[in-house]
């Protein structure tokens, strides 16, 4: 069976897939190698349909969810995430959710509504900053689909992960920002505006 995902599926490589295509191969391939088709083979062929269909139904999970399917790509091009990488804020945004912290812990000593209109609006403001990332990303998932060589899709790809680690970041603080704005708000008079993640 196929190490690479799409291949398994006969698929090119893509990261903006046809998920009807993409579930008929894989009901087609599951028949074929699925264990309870292969009850009267010997016990090696048997070991061998349910490591294929084990390996199957991964590569489905994978391609069929968005980020797990980017990443996927990822990978495959660029290698795995470095500890170092994932740690790496880039300083424009270390230096705004510098300010955001300290402006949330003068509000958890002396709070007002001065400065939770301040904290609701940077809540508001990191939520458009990860849509506008998450448009970028589509793009650059275009670009990469629409890329005839190795090296444009390396480009497209290197910069998607760049702008993945950054809204992983603003995601990770605009959830720990709230969670404490919550948290220290609601003594003094109820929740902030509710700011999803």
């Amino acid at each position: 069976m196929q190490d690479n995902y799409f291949e398994l599926f006969g698929l090119p490589e893509k990261l903006n897939l046809d998920m009807q295509d993409l579930q008929k191969k894989f009901y087609a391939l599951s028949r074929a190698v699925h264990p309870d088709f292969h009850q009267t083979a010997l016990d090696a062929q048997k070991s061998l349909s349910l490591e294929a269909s084990s390996k199957l139904n991964q590569a489905f999970l994978t391609l069929k969810d968005r980020e797990k399917r980017l990443n996927y790509v990822l990978t495959k091009y660029l290698g795995e995430i470095s500890e170092a990488e994932k740690k790496q804020t880039p300083p424009d945004l270390f230096m705004r959710l510098m300010d955001i912290r300290e402006r949330l812990e003068a509000f958890k000593h002396q709070p007002s509504d001065a400065l939770k209109s301040q904290l609701e609006a940077e809540c508001t403001t990191l939520q458009a900053e990860q849509q506008a990332l998450d448009q970028r990303i589509d793009t650059l998932a275009q670009e990469f689909d629409r890329a005839a060589s190795s090296e444009a899709k390396r480009t497209a790809l290197t910069e998607m992960r760049k702008l993945m680690l950054k809204k992983i970041i603003c995601a990770h603080s605009s959830l720990r920002f709230k969670t404490n704005f919550i948290l220290h708000y609601e003594p003094h008079g109820g929740p902030c505006k509710p700011c999803s993640p």
